[in-house]
């Protein structure tokens, strides 16, 4: 199918509607669906397919609503005798064949993929040390954490500090690296390497050798350039500057950045949602300069921090509600943690659930097998979850 055909549905049977689907698209995530029909995202399908310009007409003349396009494949499928678990894979964004399953929805819509529900959220032992356990200066605000092999990377205002096998140690910085230039701004592991930008330079680390530096040297208008975001996708590498988007066609300031199904979101100061490779989608704080300043996806939706709310996007609808986390990090079983107000909180599909735990002045979070790493002003916790 092209963006802007149209073909009418036979009478009886749509089996064309049927036939062209499967060989164009059944069975791969509905963000690659979606770019076979001219959109690299989920935000215009429904509406596309339903539109006056689109493939799919009931009669001559008369466009289908975004639901009755989504019933004329349900149709589809039933009509012709098709394997439902097909349909499930279109819908759902699962492999086609043995692998699919029917989704128990009555009525399927062009969404996020969503497995089975995540596990009931339980807090263990909390663990909490102060920087000066960990062998930063006692002040120091820890502000990024980072799964690596065999522990996590904690990246202060200060430095980098490694935790590995149940011990502290610091990074290996090379010699003369100055403590000033040490400000870890965001981390991210890509082709076997630790990757660090702080405050002056993108420092890399294959875990074995001398790490190398790289200073950022000057941007497009004139001043020193600022790394906020990086994110591995596969074999491809984001790196999201104060002035571009490195690594992909994307806005002109990148705040955030994050992987949902198939698709690379970036957010911007302005508040835009961007498809990276595709355009601009929305606005988040549409009149006001409110930036997107944390992206994360699991479990069928892709959250957002930005316009002072929690947002969130199920590949349809956009639903929205105060707090704005100021941390998200996703666990192994597909839950959404964030940070605000000061709390810890899981977000499953039961809602928000802020947990026990008293926190002082947290910052950054992230997650590493069966555990949760909260940073902050001064002090590290980490929290067992299951």
């Amino acid at each position: 199918m092209r963006p802007g055909s149209r073909f009418a549905i036979p009478g009886g049977a749509p089996a064309e509607v049927l036939e062209r689907l499967d060989a164009e698209a059944l069975g791969l995530a509905r963000a690659r669906v979606a770019a076979r029909l001219g959109h690299p995202d989920p935000f215009h399908l429904r509406q596309w397919l339903g539109s006056a310009t689109g493939p799919v007409v009931a009669t001559p003349g008369l466009p289908l609503s975004p639901d009755a396009a989504d019933a004329v494949l349900v149709r589809a499928a039933v009509e012709t005798g098709a394997d439902p678990g097909l349909l499930a894979g279109l819908f759902a964004g699962r492999p086609a064949g043995a692998q699919a399953r029917a989704v128990g929805a009555p009525f399927p819509c062009f969404r996020f993929p969503r497995e089975r529900p995540p596990t009931p959220v339980r807090i263990g032992r909390v663990d909490t040390w102060s920087c000066a356990d960990i062998g930063e200066p006692p002040n120091a605000t820890v502000r990024a954490v980072v799964a690596i092999p065999g522990g996590v990377a904690l990246g202060t205002d200060y430095g980098l500090v490694l935790h590995q096998g149940g011990q502290f140690r610091p990074f290996p910085w090379p010699e003369g690296a100055r403590r000033e230039a040490r400000r870890v701004e965001a981390m991210a592991v890509h082709g076997g390497e630790l990757l660090v930008a702080t405050s002056q330079s993108l420092v890399r680390w294959n875990f074995r050798s001398d790490p190398t530096v790289k200073k950022h040297g000057a941007d497009a208008e004139g001043g020193w350039d600022e790394l906020r975001c990086m994110l591995s996708s596969g074999h491809r590498l984001f790196l999201g500057w104060r002035t571009r988007l490195e690594g992909g066609d994307g806005p002109p300031d990148t705040f955030a950045l994050c992987e949902a199904a198939g698709v690379v979101y970036a957010g911007t100061a302005g508040g835009d949602i961007y498809v990276v490779d595709g355009g601009r989608q929305c606005s988040l704080a549409p009149g006001r300069p409110a930036p997107v300043r944390h992206l994360a996806y699991a479990d069928g939706r892709l959250h957002a921090a930005a316009g002072g709310q929690h947002q969130q996007f199920d590949g349809v609808t956009w639903r929205a509600a105060a707090p704005e986390p100021t941390a998200f990090a996703v666990d192994r079983w597909a839950r959404v943690w964030s940070l605000a107000e000061g709390r810890l909180f899981a977000t499953t599909r039961a809602g928000a659930w802020p947990a026990p735990l008293p926190l002082d002045r947290p910052w950054c979070l992230g997650a590493s097998g069966d555990s949760l790493w909260i940073g902050g002003r001064e002090r590290l916790w980490r929290v067992e979850i299951g």
